[in-house]
C-alpha cells in the first residue's frame, strides 16, 4: 500500500509540474543582472527582455542586483524558486567567481544552463593621455614606469581582474587593478584619467573607441574583430596565451522544467539569430551562440576548465 502511495503522490507531482510548464508564462518574469546598469550583461538582458516580452506575451523585466563581484544577484538567483519566472542573465564571471572564492553565494549545480546571447572579444583600451601610440610602446611605457599603469578590474579574481593579470604577466610588465562594482564607474574613471587602461567587453568598449575618448590598443580575439580591423590582436603582438573570448548567457535555477528551458533556449536563440535582431548584436561585436541547453552546458564547464588552469599559472589562491 505505501508503494502505491509513493506512486501516487510522484504521479500527481509530475502532473503538477507539467501542468505549470504549460501554463507558463503566467506572470510577469525576472531576469536578475547581477551588475549595474550601463554594463555589458545590463544591455543584454534588456535587450533579451524585450524580445521575450514579445516572444512570451508576458511582461520581461530586469533587475539589477549588483554587489559582491556579482555574488549577490547571483545567489539571488540560485535560490530562486525554480519555476522559470526568475532567470539569470551574466557572463563567464559565473563559473570562475567558484573557483576564486572560498564561500560562494552558489554552486554552479545550483544553475541550469538556458542559452547563450553572445560571444565577444576583449578590447585592451586606454586613456589617450597616456604616452603610447600602440600596444608595443604602451607595453615599453610600462616597464619603464613599473605600478604607473592602473587599470579598471570588476571585481578581485573577476574575468577582467584576470585578464589583466595574464597580460601583465605575458608582457613581464606590472599593472595596478583598481577594482570596481561594474563595467559603468570603472568607465567614467577610465575616461576621466584616474586610471589609464581597461579590458573591455567589445560591446561597451566600441561606443568610446568611435568617439575618440578613449584608444583601442589590441583586441584578445584570434583574428582581428571585424569591427575594429585596424586594431591588431594581442597574438600579433607575441602573446598568444592572451587569446580569450567573453561570453553572456541566461541561466535558470537548478530544477527548473525542461519544457520551460527549452522554450527559454528557442526564444532566446530566435530572439539573437534573426535578422531583425542580429544587426543590433553585431554593432556591439556579438556573435551569437546558437547551442541547445545541453550543449551550453559543455560549453559553460570547458571555459571554467581554462580559466582553472589560469588561476593555476597565475598562482591566484581562493580569497
Amino acid at each position: 500500500m505505501r508503494f502505491y502511495r509513493c506512486l501516487a503522490a510522484c504521479v500527481l507531482c509530475l502532473f503538477v509540474t507539467c501542468a505549470g510548464a504549460q501554463s507558463w508564462p503566467a506572470k510577469p518574469i525576472r531576469i536578475i543582472v547581477p551588475y549595474p546598469p550601463g554594463g555589458g550583461a545590463d544591455q543584454m538582458g534588456r535587450l533579451v527582455a524585450a524580445k521575450l516580452t514579445i516572444a512570451l506575451n508576458q511582461s520581461v523585466f530586469v533587475e539589477n542586483q549588483s554587489g559582491g563581484n556579482t555574488m549577490i544577484g547571483t545567489g539571488a538567483a540560485a535560490r530562486a524558486t525554480p519555476d522559470g519566472y526568475t532567470l539569470l542573465v551574466s557572463g563567464n564571471v559565473m563559473p570562475v567567481n567558484v573557483l576564486i572564492t572560498k564561500a560562494p553565494s552558489y554552486k554552479v549545480a545550483d544553475f541550469v544552463p538556458v542559452a547563450g546571447i553572445g560571444s565577444y572579444p576583449y578590447v585592451l583600451t586606454m586613456n589617450p593621455n597616456v604616452p603610447a601610440a600602440n600596444i608595443v610602446e604602451l607595453i615599453d611605457y610600462a616597464k619603464k614606469n613599473p605600478g604607473k599603469l592602473n587599470a579598471v578590474s570588476l571585481g578581485p579574481g573577476g574575468v577582467t581582474h584576470l585578464l589583466t593579470e595574464r597580460f601583465a604577466a605575458a608582457a613581464g610588465i606590472k599593472i595596478v587593478p583598481v577594482h570596481y562594482r561594474g563595467a559603468a564607474p570603472g568607465l567614467l574613471d577610465l575616461l576621466s584619467g584616474q586610471v589609464q587602461i581597461f579590458l573591455d567587453a567589445a560591446n561597451t568598449a566600441l561606443p568610446q573607441v568611435r568617439g575618440g575618448k578613449l584608444k583601442a590598443m589590441a583586441v584578445t580575439s584570434e583574428a582581428r574583430f571585424p569591427l575594429l580591423p585596424e586594431v591588431p590582436t594581442l597574438k600579433e603582438t607575441g602573446l598568444p596565451a592572451m587569446s580569450q573570448l567573453g561570453w553572456f548567457a541566461m541561466f535558470a535555477p537548478a530544477g527548473t522544467p525542461r519544457p520551460i528551458v527549452d522554450r527559454l533556449n528557442a526564444e532566446v536563440i530566435k530572439a539573437v539569430s534573426n535578422p531583425d535582431t542580429d544587426p543590433q548584436f553585431r554593432q556591439q561585436g556579438l556573435s551569437p551562440m546558437p547551442l541547445a541547453p545541453g550543449q551550453f552546458a559543455t560549453f559553460v564547464s570547458q571555459d571554467a576548465a581554462r580559466w582553472e588552469q589560469t588561476l593555476r599559472t597565475l598562482n591566484i589562491t581562493l580569497e
